[in-house]
């Protein structure tokens, strides 16, 4: 595999700089959801995208990418997840004794 990145950092810019500043992405199953995505740092969700019927791997990643630069340039924050059955919340914070 080639060192160079210089094309997955162009095409998939906003999660580099999230995951360079310390946040992250998780892809897969959160049950009970299949072909989950989403992107966040320890104060933020910035997007949380499902897996459309027949969407590629590149196309969801492309999708995800656009959801955090606009959560990030002051924009609405995507959640295809939340609805009655699994809501997403920001990890708690228990007080120490």
């Amino acid at each position: 595999m080639s060192d160079d990145t210089t094309d997955t950092d162009d095409q998939w810019a906003h999660i580099e700089a999230l995951m360079k500043s310390g946040g992250q992405i998780t892809l897969g199953r959160m049950a009970p959801l299949d072909g989950v995505a989403v992107a966040g740092d320890e104060h933020n969700l910035y997007a949380a995208l499902r897996r459309r019927p027949d969407e590629t791997l590149p196309a969801l990643l492309q999708r995800l990418n656009q959801a955090i630069g606009l959560a990030q340039s002051g924009g609405t924050r995507t959640n295809e997840i939340n609805d009655s059955r699994y809501v997403l919340k920001p990890p708690s914070t228990r007080k120490r004794r």
